[in-house]
């Protein structure tokens, strides 16, 4: 579910709500959560502005984007070799 949610934020926004909802999750394991911690405290004072510093989003999509890696190697399965 995250993984896939994780393809399609595009925004800063669905980027803070995917890390928030992770990070309040008991099922998602400790180094997913702290890699959401980051991202939530990378956004959480810039969230609710209409517009926000550009240096402030690029450090939070780098940090984003570090979190999709821990859920792809979290949730996605071995790739299959062909006998």
């Amino acid at each position: 579910m995250w993984l896939e949610a994780s393809k399609e934020a595009h925004s800063h926004r669905r980027m803070y709500a995917l890390a928030l909802d992770i990070c309040g999750s008991d099922a998602a394991p400790p180094e997913l959560r702290k890699a959401a911690r980051k991202v939530v405290r990378a956004l959480a004072d810039v969230i609710e502005l209409p517009i926000a510093d550009a240096k402030v989003l690029a450090k939070a999509s780098k940090k984003f984007a570090k979190l999709v890696v821990v859920l792809q190697n979290t949730y996605e399965e071995e790739p299959s070799i062909a006998a």
